[in-house]
């Protein structure tokens, strides 16, 4: 099976290149990619090469393909995963697999330290460090984009689970937001933002009383003043034309 592939093989070192992928062992999987989405950290990848922390030292002899949040369709499944897969099923990935024993250990993800598997791709093979960490996830949703977008969205929700609170004296740390407090989120109307704004808004759990969002460039804000907010004491959205995001 030939694919075609964004590979990296050093600093800004970037080659778009077609080549023929191995037949897949009984622990792969071979997929076809058909949205991937582009993050900073990728940028960072091609900026620092072999510097960066997930990107094997021997990248210039054996690069790696870029991308790492992306779905697509699983097309053939090796012998050991038939149980739980199919071809023709939709998937996403989640990159961040914490599997010891990848080429640069637990940092090891796909889009950075794998030869055959990144977003930047045709077709790909979905190694076994992927699958034994149970990080191919089977998609049933519509479309292939709200998949690939399922990883930067996951870091919005880690790092909500992550903020905490504490008293001064006995200094526990209150994991969370705080239900019905307040919340500011600076610099924060990039795509990233965005996303923090929608799950701060939606997710059923808990909510800030008061969410205040502000930007670095004004020109951003301007064209969201008449926004839907959610209002605690109704629990509906209202239009409102305030300078900032206020929710």
């Amino acid at each position: 099976m030939k694919t075609k592939a964004v590979r990296l093989y050093g600093k800004e070192d970037l080659r778009l290149e077609e080549f023929e992928l191995p037949a897949i062992t009984a622990d792969e999987i071979l997929a076809k990619v058909v949205s991937d989405s582009i993050c900073m950290s990728s940028y960072k990848a091609a900026k620092q090469a072999t510097d960066h922390k997930r990107i094997p030292a021997d990248v210039t002899e054996n690069p790696i393909i870029i991308g790492h949040e992306f779905s697509g369709e699983l097309v053939e499944i090796g012998d050991n995963w038939k149980h739980k897969f199919k071809a023709g099923q939709k998937f996403s990935i989640q990159p961040a697999i914490y599997y010891e024993d990848g080429p640069v250990g637990v940092l090891s993800a796909p889009g950075y330290s794998y030869p055959y598997i990144g977003g930047d791709a045709t077709y790909v093979i979905i190694p076994k460090d992927v699958l034994v960490q149970d990080c191919l996830l089977a998609y049933d949703g519509p479309g292939f984009y709200p998949a690939s977008l399922s990883e930067p969205l996951s870091c919005v929700i880690g790092a909500m689970h992550a903020n905490y609170h504490t008293t001064p004296g006995p200094y526990i740390h209150n994991m969370e937001i705080v239900a019905d407090g307040k919340m500011a989120i600076l610099a924060g109307v990039g795509p990233m933002g965005l996303a923090a704004i929608n799950y701060v808004i939606h997710r059923a759990d808990r909510n800030p009383k008061l969410c205040v969002v502000t930007d670095i460039d004004q020109a951003r804000l301007r064209p969201r003043r008449f926004n839907l907010y959610h209002c605690r004491s109704c629990q509906t959205g209202h239009r409102t034309n305030l300078p900032e995001y206020k929710c």
